[in-house]
């Protein structure tokens, strides 16, 4: 494009840049294919009114399957996120004129823009791919207009629906986007009106027409300069933690219809840890920009996840042969984000989410679904950074203190014949401070070893983290400082019979005469004791010579945290990558199947061993004396069957 067409641009309205915008999304960013799908399933479902066709609030809650936030017999709505939803799409479909646009009418142009940022098929559109995206979905939530946001009542959100219906306005919460009040300028330091305008202005250099940007429609920093209410927040994040698992083709009523109090409260008490991790305003100022940027980037980078695989709904019609595929050979390649991986882009996808937990020796009492809906929300096993159900991992059983008891050496037998990455998790009672109860993680890309091997050993370009879930999400990230990992004495994971575990502590040197305990070192570490029975957990607010780094959300004026944790609960989960998807080529041998291999090993060892100790004719007192040291150290049951496993 040259100067003459940025002149057949000058007179142009953001209505109609946002038009050619709109159509330059669409074939930039769809395959032939999906366009036709997109265009079936909205107009075949949109209504009309004075020639404009256009979703409202209903069209898309229903198309979506978002519950209606239907009142239980307390009083309590389900998941109530239709309305957050559609406010949510509102503002996105203005894009990139949101000061002057929002919130949008859902025409079938606006909604090409909102599939376009919500499926991360952003890559030629916004410069600073996820970085971009959360600043519009900050706006998004944001309260601009009042400093305290009431909760909306059930009443309110049906007149504001029928009213909408019946004019010519846009139905959604239309004043949710005014402009308003600013707060205070240090809550939000970090926005930069630069770098809103680059967002702006990169969509805009397609259509050569930034000088009419420039001159007519800058950013609006109000938005940034609010928060986002703690009820707005809390009903988006339980439908997100709800369709975790999502994938693009299943219905999403699979995983949000019929739901019992229990789960859904099961639901908001997890909302509710991670909210605390955004740190909101006490006052009632909710979150700000600030906080909210920082725990996206830092601890939940994968919270937006279930949006993606929600609004790829809208590129599969029913009504159409899905058996094609998606995209040919001869194709264009559609543009995306470098830093994101989408979703699949040839042949179909699947219909059924495979269960994340493999069956096994025992089923978790910590890894409930609201708790897996947590972990891929911040947790990766690879270095493609790709969330758990996305990766296509599975967790396979290894070890509970429930089912194996505590004891170190059925720990040992269990966990040190598990060869490949892992996750510890531990629940308990936090002394000192009643019944509160904390749920304690870490990843662990490798191996366990025993003390005699100087801690674990990896093959992995994965780096771990130590996570906490509750009462307040937190996440240290693993220091990927090489020289920190190649200190023998200060290994990820360690194992001993004389002192217990201990994850990223520092190991004193070996001693005959005495057994010396691992001591905390950087901003992170968890170590628990030889019976299994309690825990210490060390956080500090700074420190970057660990194997962890503090907290993304920390600062230096948080204290340091000693805490002392009566375990009810501790598990392994050893991490099962999917063949199809793995980062690179493994051995045909899985670690289940070496694993087994080892304890079939260690059995005929056993086996073995009794022999030789029965044919020195001892009597039947060093028969019964060899048996019960072999059931003591774990190797055989207590009918002479090697014991661990799973099935």
């Amino acid at each position: 494009m040259g100067a003459g067409q940025s002149t057949d641009y000058s007179g142009a309205s953001p209505e109609e840049l946002s038009h050619l915008l709109a159509e330059r999304f669409a074939t930039k960013c769809f395959t032939p294919l999906e366009l036709t799908h997109f265009k079936d399933n909205f107009f075949s479902r949109a209504a009309e009114q004075g020639g404009l066709r256009y979703w409202n609030e209903q069209i898309l809650s229903d198309f979506l399957g978002i519950p209606d936030g239907s009142f239980s017999s307390a009083g309590e709505s389900s998941l109530d996120a239709g309305p957050v939803l559609f406010r949510m799409v509102s503002y996105l479909a203005a894009f990139p004129f949101q000061n002057t646009l929002a919130p949008s009418v859902l025409t079938f142009e606006a909604m090409v823009k909102v599939v376009v940022l919500l499926t991360e098929r952003y890559g030629k559109v916004l410069r600073r791919g996820r970085k971009d995206r959360i600043k519009l979905l900050f706006g998004s939530l944001a309260d601009v207009g009042r400093k305290h946001v009431e909760q909306h009542s059930e009443k309110g959100r049906k007149e504001d629906h029928s009213s909408a219906e019946n004019t010519d306005e846009e139905p959604c919460p239309a004043k949710s986007h005014a402009a308003g009040f600013s707060i205070d300028e240090p809550a939000n330091d970090e926005y930069d009106e630069d770098e809103d305008d680059d967002l702006a202005l990169a969509a805009l250099e397609s259509l050569d027409a930034i000088d009419v940007f420039k001159h007519d429609h800058r950013v609006d920093k109000t938005v940034y300069e609010t928060g986002i209410s703690l009820d707005t927040f809390r009903r988006l994040i339980m439908l997100l933690l709800a369709i975790a698992p999502l994938k693009p083709l299943e219905h999403v009523k699979k995983y949000t219809s019929d739901m019992s109090p229990g789960r859904i409260e099961e639901i908001r008490k997890e909302a509710d840890t991670i909210i605390a991790a955004f740190r909101p305003d006490e006052s009632g100022g909710g979150i700000t920009y600030r906080a909210f940027a920082r725990t996206i980037l830092t601890s939940l980078p994968y919270l937006f996840d279930p949006l993606t695989a929600l609004f790829e709904h809208l590129l599969f019609s029913e009504k159409l042969n899905l058996s094609q595929k998606r995209q040919s050979e001869t194709e264009p390649e559609v543009s995306r984000d470098d830093n994101t991986e989408g979703t699949e882009r040839t042949g179909e996808s699947p219909l059924v989410s495979k269960p994340i937990l493999l069956p096994g020796s025992f089923e978790s009492t910590i890894l409930t679904p609201s708790a897996l809906a947590h972990l891929s929300f911040f947790l990766s096993s690879n270095a493609k950074s790709m969330n758990l159900y996305r990766s296509g991992i599975r967790l396979h059983p290894v070890f509970s203190t429930a089912a194996h008891g505590s004891s170190l050496t059925s720990f040992s037998h269990n966990v040190l014949t598990w060869q490949s990455a892992n996750v510890l998790l531990l629940q308990g009672a936090v002394v000192g401070k009643g019944e509160e109860t904390v749920t304690i993680g870490a990843f662990i890309p490798q191996s366990w070893k025993s003390s005699s091997s100087h801690g674990s050993s990896s093959s992995s370009d994965a780096l771990p983290c130590l996570f906490q879930l509750s009462p307040k999400h937190q996440v240290l990230p693993g220091n990927p400082s090489s020289s920190v990992h190649q200190q023998k004495n200060l290994p990820t994971a360690w194992f001993s019979t004389h002192t217990g575990l201990a994850i990223g502590c520092k190991i004193p040197p070996a001693s005959r005469s005495q057994h010396l305990s691992p001591k905390p070192h950087g901003a992170a570490s968890l170590t628990v004791d030889v019976n299994l029975e309690s825990a210490e957990l060390f956080l500090e607010p700074v420190g970057h010579e660990g194997v962890f780094l503090p907290a993304g959300n920390s600062s230096m004026e948080d204290a340091s945290v000693k805490l002392r944790i009566d375990i009810y609960t501790l598990e392994v989960w050893g991490v099962v990558p999917d063949p199809e998807l793995a980062a690179s080529a493994e051995p045909s041998t899985s670690a289940v199947e070496a694993q087994r291999a080892q304890w079939d090993f260690e059995a005929r060892e056993a086996e073995r061993r009794r022999n030789i100790n029965l044919k020195t004719g001892a009597g039947d007192s060093a028969k019964e004396s060899a048996r019960w040291l072999l059931e003591t150290a774990g190797v055989i049951g207590d009918h002479g069957q090697y014991s661990g496993g799973s099935t």
